[in-house]
């Protein structure tokens, strides 16, 4: 029996998703009995957890790796997710990483990382394969995530065929995770603490569209945990493709008073000639339609959007379309991608590419449009009460979001230990924060 303590660390690099799975790597890491430090510390061992939607993450996967060595030289270094899927053995010949995972069997990291430390070098391996071979989802399960909230994921892979997307071929189609274990994990993080729980995967949008005969779609779920959760008070979906907030989805979803207020949308562009390109599933006016049919159902319902800029023929005039739309669904938020080229897609090949320097200023346009927004509904909100999940504690104030996704600070004694929810009034407001003190009951 080792009587060594071993130190991990962990870089976590792109999506929610990653993020759940690594939460789920380091549950491994714990039961073995490593101790989880900083990644900027000296670690025995180095996950990086890799994105590949860019060429920017690809490049920081790279770096992480490299800044690993750079730490600790001796230490075992392993990657995994899509860009470890995508190109398995550039990391194992190019930057000698120990163990090269893909989107699949990442916790098995923990434990071979384990016998390489003890000695076992023949462990060093490549676990990536096929992705075609990945039929069902990988029941896979967080540890305690010692939060408010929490990631629970309920599918991976996509059907879908955007022609920037390269994604599908890193996590082949889509697939549901079963409904016993989404329940079954949400009253675990309820019993240690959590107060929210936001649902994630590649695509929720198709969740339960591989079950067949069930006839249990993303919908019957969300009626299922607002049901059977009693000290959750807030269920998130991480990001929704608009064509899924038709009129039925909508008038279902407004009955449940733990999901919350909020969107994501994965909306792209506000130009349906750029839409169709991208061979999205909607055009401009069903995003109108859907969003503005939601806003009259859902009390207070507040939008955040995944926006595309520079995407190969998209015009002035295209653009100008993207930022109406920003602007008339009012975007509190809005994470902006400037186009990048991945190999293997349709839109690598596609005429009008666009120069970095425009791409560079249109999303800059974008997040002005969206500030403006933002600043303005922080301002229609003052004095407002509000039901909050608080987050962490960041001197005399507690970090905290409202259910519909507001960014708040509240006002909180220096010895006073924040609680896990609180009703609040708000006093004040800037760019980003709404400010708010605890109102006593």
């Amino acid at each position: 029996m080792r009587n060594k303590k071993y130190f991990a660390g962990i870089c976590t690099l792109g999506c929610r998703v990653n993020q759940y799975e690594s939460e789920c790597i380091i549950s491994e890491f714990i039961n073995l009995g490593f101790e989880i430090k900083n990644f900027e510390e000296v670690c025995d061992v180095y996950v990086i957890n890799t994105c590949a939607v860019t060429a920017t993450s690809e490049k920081k996967s790279k770096q992480m790796i490299r800044r690993a060595k750079k730490q600790n030289n001796s230490a075992v270094v392993a990657v995994c997710g899509c860009f470890s899927q995508n190109a398995p053995e550039t990391f194992k010949t190019e930057l000698s990483a120990d163990i090269v995972a893909g989107t699949n069997e990442k916790t098995k990291i923990p434990a071979l990382a384990l016998a390489i430390l003890n000695g076992n070098r023949s462990e060093s391996k490549i676990l990536v394969k096929d992705i075609s071979g990945y039929e069902k989802y990988e029941n896979i399960n967080a540890g305690n995530p010692q939060k408010t909230r929490a990631y629970v994921k309920i599918q991976d892979g996509c059907d879908g065929k955007c022609s920037y997307c390269i994604i599908p071929k890193l996590r082949g189609r889509s697939k549901s995770r079963e409904c016993e274990y989404i329940f079954g994990e949400s009253k675990r993080f309820e019993g240690m603490g959590c107060r929210e729980i936001v649902l994630t995967g590649i695509e929720i949008s198709s969740y339960g569209k591989d079950f067949f005969e069930k006839n249990f779609y993303l919908i019957d779920l969300l009626e299922k945990l607002n049901a059977s959760l009693n000290e959750i008070t807030s269920i998130r979906l991480s990001s929704v493709d608009p064509s899924l907030i038709n009129k039925d989805f909508t008038d279902r979803l407004a009955k449940l008073e733990k999901i919350a207020n909020h969107f994501h949308l994965s909306l792209q562009s506000g130009s349906t000639k750029i839409l169709h390109s991208m061979r999205r599933k909607y055009n401009a006016e069903t995003v109108i339609e859907n969003v503005g049919y939601a806003k009259q159902k859902i009390k207070n319902l507040n939008l955040t959007a995944d926006i595309i800029v520079g995407f190969p023929g998209e015009t002035g005039e295209d653009f100008e379309k993207s930022l109406e739309m920003a602007e008339y669904l009012k975007i509190y938020h809005a994470h902006i991608f400037k186009y990048s080229k991945r190999k293997n897609t349709e839109a690598e090949n596609l005429p009008g590419q666009i120069s970095e320097n425009i791409k560079s200023y249109r999303s800059g346009e974008i997040s002005r449009v969206c500030e403006k927004t933002k600043e303005k509904i922080h301002r229609e909100n003052l004095g407002m009460e509000f039901e909050v999940i608080v987050e962490d504690k960041d001197g005399s104030y507690c970090n905290a979001k409202t259910k519909n996704f507001f960014d708040v600070k509240i006002k909180i004694e220096a010895d006073q230990n924040p609680p896990k929810t609180a009703k609040i009034k708000i006093y004040d407001y800037d760019k980003n924060f709404l400010y708010g003190r605890m109102i006593k009951d």
